[in-house]
Parts: C-alpha cells; sequence; structure tokens
C-alpha cells in the first residue's frame, strides 16, 4: 500500500510526539528518585550529627566529674605521699583532661552551627536537593576519635587517681608505723582491739543491722546488642575511682554464683563500716570471672549503682540507714539506701539496673542528683 508525503509526514510526527513523551516521562521519575535519596542522604548526616552531638555531651559530662573528684584528690593528697611523681603525673592529667573540655566544647558549638546552617536553604537547594545533600556532606564533620579521647581522659583520671591513693595509702602506712613505735604496749592492745572490732562490725549485713550492700543483680540483656561493650580497655576500677574517689575495687572470683546461682548475669557489693566514719574508704566487690562484662551497658550500670553507694556513705555516713526512709515510703531495712542508688543510677546514665527500681519521683531524682 502506498502512502502520500503528506500522510507519511504525519505518521513522522505522530511517532516523534510519542518519543519525546516517553522521555519526559522517564525524565520525571529519575529527577524524582534523585531528589528523594538527596532529602534521605541529608537526613541522615543531620541524624549523625545530633548524635554525636549526644554523645560528646555525655561524655564530656563524666569528664567534668572525673575532673572535679581528680582536683579534690589532688589537693587532698599534698604533702601526703610517699611518691609525688604520682600528682604530678595526676596534675598533668587533669590538665589534658581540661584542655579537652575546652576543645570539645568549641566542637559541640562548631557542630550545631553545621547542622542549623542545614536548616534554611536557598531556592536552588529546594529546586535541586543534591546541592543540599553536597553541602551536608561537606560541612558537617563528625569525628568518632572525639567521643574516644573524652572517655579515654577519664580513664586517664581514674587511672592518675588510683596511683596518688596508692601512695598516699603507702604514706599513711609509714606514719602509722612511726606512730606504733612510739606507742606502749597497751597503746598497740588498744588499737588491735579496735582494728577487730572494726572488723567486726563490717561483716555486718545492711539488709538488717548493717555492713554490706544487697548484692546489685540487673537481669540479662535482652539481645547482645543491648550489652554492646562501651570503650576498647574499659577499667572497671579506674571508672569507679573517678566517679567515687572514696571507693576501691575488690575482686571475688565466682562471687555472683555463689550470691545468686550458676546462670547469674553480673552482681556488686559495696561495703560500709557502720560504726565509722564516712571518711572511710568503700570496698566495692566485684566478680572477677565475669570482668569483660562490667565494660558493656549492664556492667557499667552496676557499676554506677555501687559508686553511688560510695557516695551516699561520703554523704550521710553511719545515717545512710535512715538518710532516705522519707524518700521511699513502705521501704525498710537497706531497701531505701538501694532505691536511691537506682535512681542516682538514672540520673547518671538515663537508666538503672533494675534491680530495685527502673523509675522514680521527682523529688528522689533531685536527692540522687546531690550525691554526684
Amino acid at each position: 500500500m502506498k502512502f502520500s508525503a503528506r500522510t507519511q509526514m504525519i505518521a513522522a510526527l505522530a511517532v516523534s510526539a510519542v518519543l519525546i513523551g516517553s522521555t519526559a516521562s522517564w525524565g520525571s521519575q529519575v529527577y524524582a528518585e534523585t531528589r528523594a535519596s538527596a532529602l534521605k542522604q541529608t537526613q541522615q548526616v543531620i541524624f549523625s550529627g545530633n548524635e554525636q552531638i549526644n554523645a560528646l555531651t555525655e561524655r564530656a559530662a563524666d569528664l567534668e566529674l572525673a575532673i572535679s573528684n581528680a582536683t579534690t584528690i589532688l589537693n587532698d593528697s599534698s604533702g601526703k605521699v610517699l611518691d609525688e611523681n604520682a600528682r604530678q603525673v595526676l596534675e598533668k592529667s587533669i590538665s589534658t583532661a581540661q584542655a579537652t573540655l575546652v576543645a570539645n566544647k568549641k566542637t559541640v558549638a562548631k557542630l550545631k552551627s553545621q547542622l542549623k546552617s542545614l536548616s534554611s536553604g536557598d531556592m536552588w537547594e529546594e529546586i535541586l536537593p543534591t546541592l543540599k545533600r553536597d553541602r551536608a556532606e561537606n560541612s558537617v564533620s563528625i569525628n568518632k576519635k572525639d567521643v574516644e579521647a573524652l572517655a579515654n581522659n577519664v580513664i586517664a583520671l581514674g587511672q592518675g587517681i588510683q596511683a596518688v591513693q596508692a601512695t598516699q595509702a603507702a604514706w599513711q602506712a609509714e606514719q602509722d608505723r612511726i606512730a606504733a613505735e612510739k606507742a606502749a604496749a597497751e597503746a598497740a592492745a588498744a588499737a588491735q582491739a579496735a582494728a577487730a572490732a572494726r572488723r567486726a562490725a563490717q561483716a555486718k549485713t545492711l539488709e538488717k543491722n548493717g555492713g554490706s550492700t544487697t548484692p546489685t543483680a540487673p537481669a540479662p540483656p535482652v539481645t547482645a546488642a543491648a550489652a554492646a561493650p562501651v570503650t576498647q580497655g574499659f577499667s572497671a576500677e579506674a571508672y569507679i575511682a573517678a566517679l567515687a574517689p572514696n571507693a576501691y575495687v575488690v575482686w571475688d572470683s565466682g562471687m555472683c554464683a555463689r550470691q545468686f546461682g550458676p546462670n547469674v548475669y553480673l552482681c556488686g557489693f559495696a561495703t560500709v563500716n557502720l560504726a565509722g566514719s564516712n571518711t572511710d574508704r568503700v570496698p566495692i566487690t566485684l566478680d572477677s570471672s565475669l570482668t569483660e562484662r562490667y565494660s558493656n551497658s549492664v556492667g557499667v550500670s552496676v557499676l554506677v549503682h555501687e559508686a553511688a553507694h560510695a557516695r551516699q556513705w561520703w554523704k550521710y555516713g553511719p545515717s545512710i540507714m535512715t538518710a532516705y526512709n522519707a524518700l521511699v515510703p513502705g521501704q525498710t531495712g537497706s531497701m531505701p539506701v538501694e532505691w536511691m542508688a537506682d535512681c542516682a543510677t538514672i540520673v547518671k546514665l538515663g537508666y538503672s539496673t533494675g534491680a530495685y527500681t527502673r523509675s522514680c519521683t521527682a523529688e528522689q531524682l533531685a536527692e540522687a542528683a546531690t550525691l554526684w
């Protein structure tokens, strides 16, 4: 069949129209997909930036507390150590930590400014979201090592505190030895009797009439991710020393199984001498067979809970057994003390061991916050 030239031209134009329409539809689809992808990538950068700010803020709070405690130890130990080098190392660690805090404040401020700038954009960024995505990726600077640096400073201060306390204890031991040599036999006998009475008082338990706090045994985490390691090289001793300078760790292998049975996930307990003074150091017993678990988020909640007991003792001394009775109605014996230690853990971490409570009143949280 033959067609006229005009008919052939009309047919060709029709085919061209179909091709142009098809190409326009495909181009619109690609644009929409590119726009959606760019918006999603921009939001991911903003989300990551906010997460970094939260992490930096939390670790900075830990570091501020560690600096405060380290400064107290440094001042209190002046002229009372056998090895002055330990104090010099701690003083340098404090200076480094303070510089780290200053740098961190600048980093957080810069990151907030960068994120704020992304809340607005010009007309071209609205039309081409890839421009805003590129600006977000090029302007928002996130360095995970900044968070690690803060945590490492906390650990360094804890280790420095331990070193100073060790040489301070050695100095005190030397003073005691000199005094003992000059003391009469009657005075030595009296000191031995007092020491025996002190050990007997420590053997009691707070559950009824004083001594060791009820062992903290939180429930196992639901998933492995729920108890991921906090920081590589984490030290329970250094962490507790930084939070509670009046405390020290005693390791006891298999202690948790003896207290709760073979399937217990983790535990710990603090011991105080109700016949003593709030200036006495508080031993915190942990299970050396479960050492690695103290570095995850569940373990850290146990450490903070037990450190809170040391801080309670520091604040209230022998009055610890009655200090919280009015705040925790319906509870007696050691329960108000344990309840408020969980509240102090919530203040510090945002969650608790759950062994005694996961929820505190505003009044309880306000009181718990005074420990830190």
